[in-house]
């Protein structure tokens, strides 16, 4: 009799401690997923500019740069500015700015849709060559 009594117990700690632990584990997961794409943006951004801020780069090569760190590591809705606009002519010793934005929505594996307005940011600044 004793140990039916005690089966019942186990069953409804079980009950109630489960939806804590997929908490606990969901929200791991999310954490993990927006410092991947906070530091898969953070690459792809050093990257970009450092490709700009050569004398003999081009914007559309920096661009590819940036984008080549984004695709390989499946960022999803990501957009790409330069300031200025055109990097090949801006004068040396001049500051140029890259700026990657990337929707948490469309690269979320579970809350995307929960907090899709969310757009992580990263901007980046050197000096030209």
């Amino acid at each position: 009799m004793r140990r039916k009594h005690r089966r019942g117990a186990a069953i409804v700690e079980f009950a109630v401690c489960l939806p804590i632990i997929m908490l606990l584990i969901l929200g791991s997961i999310e954490a993990t997923s927006a410092i991947f794409l906070r530091q898969a943006l953070t690459t792809s951004a050093y990257e970009g500019i450092r490709e700009a801020v050569r004398t003999s780069s081009t914007t559309a090569e920096a661009t590819a740069r940036a984008q080549a760190v984004l695709t390989s590591r499946q960022i999803r809705g990501s957009r790409i500015l330069f300031t200025p606009a055109d990097t090949e002519t801006a004068a040396r010793g001049s500051n140029l700015v890259i700026e990657i934005s990337a929707p948490f929505g469309a690269n979320s594996p579970f809350m995307g849709r929960v907090i899709a307005d969310r757009i992580n940011t990263v901007r980046t600044v050197m000096v030209k060559e």
